[in-house]
């Protein structure tokens, strides 16, 4: 008895769909690099190109573009004709980390000013510009309306009001703000080597706590901040001094509320190194 053949199994009439998704997938990935390179810059678009040579044997590269030859592949401008500053910018890249290891990019993070070796502030306008890095890291970090600030031949005065913003009323424990303020500032102290006192004031309220008063209150605050710098912040402190004034140098009148407010406060004091307040 003869066999029965098979019937060979009928033609998968969708298999023209994998081709045109095939298709689909190129010319949107041809149509994004379209629009990638719509605003082209030359330097970049010469780093591209360089870069392809190699890994693709691409003689483009080589060979050059557009300007001299028929078309993309022409007798154009060669790798060695690349400008120097497109040479530059490999030079840079080669230098720039890995993205497989997060932590060296981590590190090139930190903001220019504490990155490079601490100089010495000697006049005014070091110190305006020492002034505007504490501006703009308290205002990154949301804390611009807490701080005032003053120049005068002595250095740089960055005044923090204390009770309810640096510390809790009445104490020398900071409070839910008072440490954020000093993480933004104490990156901009380690940018230079100055001297940096911390100065503690209070208002004519007596506190009278068991013989502790304004003089232990102001001194307890300056301290405060004075052991945050150095212990979180690595300040050396051999830069630093802390002292309390009480309530005897106000900065405003202690008849009314708003100059007792003015009157708390902690001074951190960034002294020029040299006496004249030239510039």
């Amino acid at each position: 008895m003869a066999r029965v053949k098979k019937k060979p199994p009928p033609d998968n009439e969708l298999r023209w769909l994998t081709t045109y998704g095939d298709v689909v997938t190129l010319l949107l990935a041809f149509f994004v690099m379209l629009y990638a390179i719509s605003q082209v810059d030359q330097q970049k678009f010469e780093l591209f190109v360089a870069g392809l040579a190699d890994p693709f044997d691409n003689p483009a590269a080589s060979e050059g573009f557009f300007e001299q030859g028929d078309g993309i592949v022409g007798a154009g401008q060669g790798t060695q004709q690349i400008g120097e500053s497109a040479m530059e910018g490999l030079a840079i890249l080669d230098g720039l980390p890995s993205l497989e290891d997060e932590s060296d990019v981590a590190a090139t993070t930190v903001p220019p000013s504490t990155t490079d070796d601490p100089e010495v502030l000697e006049n005014r306008d070091e110190l305006a510009e020492a002034r505007d890095l504490v501006t703009v890291a308290l205002d990154a970090a949301g804390l611009g309306d807490t701080v005032s600030f003053e120049i005068t031949q002595r250095g740089l005065t960055i005044a923090i009001a204390t009770d309810d913003v640096l510390f809790a009323s009445g104490s020398a424990e900071f409070g839910d703000r008072g440490a954020e303020i000093i993480d933004a500032i104490a990156p901009i102290l380690t940018s230079f080597t100055n001297d940096v006192f911390v100065e503690g004031h209070t208002d004519t309220v007596p506190l009278n706590a068991f013989g502790y008063d304004n003089w232990n209150l102001s001194s307890d605050r300056a301290l405060a901040v004075l052991k945050l710098l150095v212990e979180e912040h690595a300040v050396d402190p051999a830069r630093l001094a802390a002292s309390g004034y009480g309530e005897y140098r106000p900065k405003a009148d202690n008849a009314t509320d708003d100059g007792k407010a003015q009157n708390r406060r902690v001074e951190l004091v960034i002294v020029l190194d040299r006496g004249e307040a030239d510039g």
